[in-house]
């Protein structure tokens, strides 16, 4: 049996480096709002909403991800 407790939800305020939450716009199963909550729930989170994107991190869109997470760690926006 598996221990599920505390839920992955509850443990994101737990989370204590740096983090880049990505989402895309238009995923057909999450909107936005999710990713938003996460990005809320984890300390000094940042947020990267890829326009073009659905559930997949396109190639065109690698630069831009791996600028974000290089970000991270320099404090940058």
């Amino acid at each position: 049996a598996l221990d599920c407790a505390p839920r992955w939800r509850e443990r994101l305020p737990g989370i204590a480096i740096p983090t880049l939450v990505v989402h895309g716009r238009r995923d057909p199963f999450f909107p936005v709002g999710n990713a938003e909550a996460i990005a809320r729930e984890i300390p000094g989170a940042r947020l990267l909403v890829l326009e073009d994107a659905a559930t997949a991190i396109p190639d065109t869109s690698a630069a831009e991800v791996a600028e974000a997470m290089l970000a991270l760690g320099t404090g940058r926006s």
